[in-house]
């Protein structure tokens, strides 16, 4: 954009950052201001003791700061350019500190809120991922059993409970090693689920990468 056309756009219809409401540039990628921005990670954070039968898992950050702030712009505002931004951001991140993988899968999340937001979030970040030079190639291998209840606010044992049957993957689309992408991590349960799953299907390993965690 020219920048006396983006200047014209700001002062006109001023776009805010995710975080702090201040005004940030309508011209800048990520949805936070240089301020808040200026104090994301620049790489990731190993989580301990991943849930079985996790090979491993990482976090980008916290969900208490900027990043969780776009995450529920993007989830609850339904902002797609907000988590479009934390992709891209959470991408560069992750630039040579993840194994060699075959396949990025995105955590399934509920139907009707995807088809409501028009956009799956988990979608958008797994997308951004699998452009890295270590991954091949994105998929979407999940074939639901039935309604999925919402899991915001469950705590672990209700957790397990909702997802045992919730869903399940198909291969050949999962084999080899296999990253998982979650918007956000709190008890586990919901990766868990999904890397068994993925196992029953023909992966030979999976790993986690979540873009916050709740923890």
């Amino acid at each position: 954009m020219l920048p006396i056309l983006s200047a014209l756009v700001d002062l006109v219809l001023p776009t805010r950052c995710a975080a702090c409401e201040g005004p940030r540039r309508v011209e800048e990628p990520a949805p936070w201001c240089a301020a808040c921005a200026a104090g994301l990670p620049k790489g990731l954070f190993p989580l301990t003791n991943p849930p079985e039968p996790l090979r491993g898992a990482w976090v980008y950050a916290s969900y208490g700061g900027p990043v969780g702030a776009a995450i529920r712009r993007g989830k609850y505002g339904q902002d797609e350019a907000a988590l479009q931004g934390l992709a891209l951001v959470m991408a560069e991140a992750s630039r040579g500190r993840l194994p060699r993988l075959d396949v990025v899968v995105p955590v399934p999340q509920r139907l009707s809120a995807s088809l409501k937001r028009g956009f799956m979030p988990t979608a958008i970040l797994a997308a951004a991922v699998a452009k890295g030079p270590w991954v091949c190639r994105c998929a979407t291998p999940y074939a639901a059993k039935g309604a999925k209840p919402r899991r915001a606010g469950l705590n672990a044992e209700a957790r397990r409970e909702n997802l045992a049957a919730a869903f399940d993957a198909r291969g050949p689309l999962v084999q080899g090693r296999v990253l998982l992408i979650d918007d956000v991590i709190t008890t586990g349960s919901t990766a868990a689920s999904c890397a068994r799953e993925l196992l029953c299907a023909g992966a030979k390993e999976v790993h986690l990468l979540a873009a916050a965690s709740a923890r």
